[in-house]
């Protein structure tokens, strides 16, 4: 069930710059699915919120992503990026252009060869206030207050860019690759003797390390993703029904999705639609 919810549909430009466009993939599959390399003229940053695929670009780039990535698109750079055949994953995208922005792509500061981050587990953090931003934005009237927001992209895009999250510690690369394949094809069920033994241990020791590293267990993480995934659609689809998204991320009915959605939400699918109108 793709979704693509274009939050920012059509330029907003200041003498500073410009946003051009910007929102969220749910259940997608990258750009152009054909496998041909497109151009854009504007510079972009992409996280990888859920799933796993591949970048390529003109420069003859070709970087393995993952849950945790962000990438950076360079302008004027034929690219092409998103999960394997038969996959999909989840993006939320900004796109911008502009003197506030041109002397992190045109100075050196940024190198094309170099255009994926590894955010790891700033993911959650760094996904939850882009879209917050971007939806803040979308909202602003004021000429004065869309600089004011500009300038702070260009602070998060520097956190990204040139934060810590370029270098992983081993066990945070473990706890990513973990969370990955818990989050992996959410409709689906799920074989945590099979997630263990892709990560080279067995499955009691896979649980309690996960356990202690994220402060939970497999099956609850993986719940409050599906949980997270479901007040997305519900967010930016409200058309959808509960029965409907029930179906999109492998609940058994829709009873099964109400109560697994208030355990982990603490509140009811139809509470939560009330909240986001």
């Amino acid at each position: 069930m793709h979704r693509h919810h274009r939050l920012i549909t059509s330029p907003v430009e200041t003498e500073v710059g410009s946003i051009l466009l910007a929102g969220l993939h749910l259940f997608g599959h990258g750009v152009n699915r054909s496998g041909k390399a497109r151009v854009f003229d504007g510079a972009a940053l992409v996280l990888v919120t859920r799933g796993e695929g591949v970048y390529k670009d003109a420069r003859g780039k070709k970087t393995p992503l993952k849950r945790g990535d962000a990438i950076l698109v360079f302008p004027g750079l034929a690219h092409w990026y998103g999960p394997q055949k038969e996959q999909i994953w989840d993006e939320i995208y900004v796109a911008f252009d502009g003197p506030l922005f041109a002397p992190w792509f045109t100075s050196g500061l940024l190198d094309p060869e170099n255009p994926i981050r590894h955010l790891g587990e700033q993911i959650d953090a760094k996904s939850s206030w882009l879209l917050l931003w971007i939806e803040q934005f979308a909202e602003l009237k004021s000429h004065a207050k869309q600089i004011q927001a500009m300038t702070s992209l260009v602070q998060f895009l520097s956190e990204v860019a040139l934060g810590e999250g370029n270098i992983q510690k081993q066990s945070d690369d473990w706890l990513v690759r973990a969370k990955g394949l818990l989050s992996y094809d959410l409709k689906g069920d799920i074989d945590l003797e099979k997630v263990a033994k892709d990560l080279g241990t067995s499955y009691e020791a896979f649980r309690k390390r996960f356990q202690s590293h994220a402060n939970k267990s497999p099956m609850r993480y993986r719940n409050e993703r599906k949980i997270e995934a479901a007040k997305q659609m519900i967010r930016y689809s409200p058309q959808v029904s509960n029965r409907e998204v029930a179906e999109a991320l492998g609940f058994s009915d829709e009873f099964h999705f109400s109560k697994r959605f208030r355990q982990i939400a603490e509140v009811t699918p139809n509470e939560f639609r009330t909240s986001v109108k």
